[in-house]
């Protein structure tokens, strides 16, 4: 007792030992470790769910505007904003197929970059890189699962002979891979890489720009993600819109005239005559022979377009991923 008493009162205390301090420096490394592992499976989840709700309500509300932009675009079109009617007659055609691959596409594209832009900023990379990186990291995924109810939808927007009103998705299948001189299912991915060099400046100007308004945020009220998310996406779109003018020609066929052309009386442009041309060189040739009317052929629709998608998209996104978060918290918090 006495021993202990001036123990006490002398103060001193005794150095941990070696052992304890191995411990804790053996066990704090695995729990950080863990925690980040578990935020990234977190964010690869919330991103999952999140990425295949905002495909739903986006495809369906915006779908007449992406049509309507898809008619104008076309080469020999007599589609016009002038004639509202006619541009928007059976806009909802071919929304099925769409549907139906958008879904578990957005859920990927969502889960690809959430996690790889979790993953990359524990390593120390900027945010904006670390953005780039993630979405170039989803594209390919994305349009493995997406481009062949895209060349569907874009030839029956389009109003490209034989995917017109009351076709059945089996049948305009049947007659993407039979009836196109021999590609069979390849040519369902026609305009595959063209749509990546669309789709990757877009979502990385959009993603960037709402960063931006953000101010990198996370769990944003809906309501700001909604304006700041229509914001961003309608400049992208915007300046994107010469790229989605090349590639919906591509996967419309572009030996096809649409509704009102005349492919009797010449007037197909050569960007048909040349399909093997690369990218940039149909870009090039677009801009020679139809100027900035044919490079920004169908921006308003795709703006108005992008107004309604871009609130839609993340203010479902922000929403939901924070309901999947707290699920998540709630269910596994604790362990």
């Amino acid at each position: 007792l006495a021993t202990v008493s001036s123990t006490e009162t002398s103060g001193a205390v005794a150095p941990p030992s070696s052992a304890s301090t191995r411990d804790t420096s053996t066990q704090s490394p695995p729990r950080v470790r863990d925690k980040k592992k578990e935020e990234q499976l977190e964010e690869t989840i919330s991103g999952f769910f999140s990425g295949g709700a905002l495909t739903v309500t986006k495809t369906v509300v915006k779908y007449p505007l992406d049509s309507a932009s898809v008619r104008l675009q076309m080469p020999g079109t007599t589609y016009s904003t002038s004639n509202l009617p006619e541009l928007f007659s059976g806009s909802y055609r071919g929304i099925l197929a769409p549907l139906l691959s958008n879904i578990p596409a957005g859920a990927v594209f969502f889960a690809v970059k959430d996690a790889a832009k979790s993953v990359l900023k524990e390593q120390g990379m900027p945010k904006w890189m670390s953005t780039m990186l993630a979405v170039l990291a989803a594209q390919g995924p994305y349009w493995v699962i997406r481009n062949p109810s895209e060349v569907i939808k874009t030839r029956q927007q389009a109003g490209v002979e034989g995917y017109g009103e009351g076709v059945a998705i089996s049948d305009a299948f049947k007659l993407v891979t039979h009836n196109e001189g021999g590609k069979g299912l390849g040519e369902l991915y026609s305009g595959y890489w063209e749509n990546i060099i669309y789709a990757y400046p877009a979502d990385v100007i959009k993603f960037l720009c709402y960063e931006s308004l953000s101010g990198g945020r996370k769990n944003l009220p809906p309501a700001q993600g909604a304006v700041y998310g229509a914001a961003a996406t309608a400049v992208a779109q915007l300046i994107t819109t010469p790229l989605d003018v090349v590639r919906n020609r591509i996967m419309a066929g572009e030996e096809q005239a649409v509704k009102g052309g005349d492919s009797e009386s010449g007037s197909e442009p050569s960007l048909s005559a040349a399909p093997s041309a690369s990218y940039v060189n149909k870009l090039i040739t677009l801009a020679r022979e139809e100027g900035l009317e044919g490079l920004f052929a169908g921006a308003t629709p795709r703006i108005g377009k992008a107004l309604l998608s871009g609130a839609i998209q993340f203010a479902t996104y922000e929403e939901t991923k924070q309901a999947i978060n707290r699920f998540l918290e709630e269910k596994f918090g604790g362990t």
